[in-house]
């Protein structure tokens, strides 16, 4: 698979995620992953990771499939099933790989006796190899392409059992943190004093929305140095990454959860849309970090004896 494909792939879909966020119907991703969960490997039963979630559940959408699950055609093949007649290729998912290219010495000019400067090429040994980070593209099929019959469907697809806010609730306190609600002022993580400032309930016009907050705000609690230890400078950049990096695993917990309400804070829009735009990689590294935040969350909650049995997100790329 060519590299260009690969970059292509990168492009396109942080360019719909971008449209997504522009337009706040970033909630459209989180559907899907409410009643099927989220997008799965045929073959190795592997959730996906955040970035080729938001790919295939945007081919899911706009080719109208049902079922979150996909593979290769090679991958098919292996479990006896073939792509139905006239059947192509609707997603690709991107898996790294890393490349290692020679650096070499600079050529010098070199006087010369009869000539003034001459340029003498030497055969010599790299300086050094520097590691570069690319990506493959896999073309796969969804479920619903292959001759697979569908009272053989429950194999492969599971619906996911809807949650109440009661259990929101419960895997959040279970996480040992400490919150201060304010008499006024608007939600944070305050890395000062290793402290949420949450509003009361009331002040959003959904509990939902409490509760999308809450977990973002968690998601920042997570990037303290004594956890995660990610950048949560004030630098403008640092902290708009910070801050993408945040409403992604508030965007997780949501499908997880089946929280429906707001999911993206306005005043962030701005500054998400530069950075995805001005970075290739931005969104790919932004959900992989949201990721780790959110198994952080889950492996605290569990170690409290608090489940949420919603299932663990693989953290990586695939």
């Amino acid at each position: 698979m060519k590299e260009k494909y690969g970059n292509q792939i990168l492009k396109e879909i942080t360019k719909e995620v971008m449209a997504a966020i522009e337009s706040g119907d970033l909630g459209q991703w989180v559907k899907p992953w409410q009643t099927y969960g989220y997008p799965k490997n045929a073959k190795t039963k592997q959730k996906y990771g955040m970035f080729n979630s938001f790919l295939l559940t945007n081919s899911l959408v706009r080719h109208g499939f049902t079922y979150p699950i996909w593979a290769t055609a090679k991958q098919w093949k292996s479990l006896g099933y073939l792509p139905n007649e006239g059947e192509t290729e609707r997603a690709a998912v991107l898996f790294p790989y890393h490349i290692e290219a020679p650096i070499w010495p600079r050529k010098k000019k070199i006087k010369d006796a009869e000539e003034d400067f001459l340029e003498k090429e030497k055969e010599e040994e790299p300086l050094y190899f520097k590691t570069y980070k690319n990506y493959k593209a896999f073309p796969t099929f969804n479920i619903e392409q292959m001759n697979l019959p569908e009272s053989e469907y429950p194999l492969y697809v599971k619906k996911i059992r809807e949650k109440s806010l009661d259990q929101v609730a419960s895997f959040v306190q279970a996480i040992d943190h400490r919150m201060e609600t304010p008499f006024f002022g608007r939600a944070q993580y305050l890395v000062s004093i290793d402290a949420i400032l949450m509003p009361k309930k009331e002040h959003f016009e959904m509990e939902a929305d409490y509760w999308n907050t809450y977990l973002h705000e968690l998601g920042h609690w997570t990037g303290a140095r004594h956890r995660l230890n990610r950048d949560l400078s004030n630098a403008r950049s640092s902290y708009a990454f910070e801050e993408l990096v945040a409403e992604l695993c508030s965007v997780i917990f949501a499908g997880e959860f089946g929280l429906s309400g707001n999911l993206q804070h306005k005043e962030y829009i701005g500054s998400w849309l530069r950075i995805l735009e001005n970075n290739l990689h931005a969104l790919m590294k932004a959900g992989w970090l949201a990721m780790e935040a959110v198994d952080y969350l889950k492996a605290e909650a569990k170690r409290n004896n608090c489940d949420p049995a919603c299932g663990s997100i693989n953290t990586k790329i695939h």
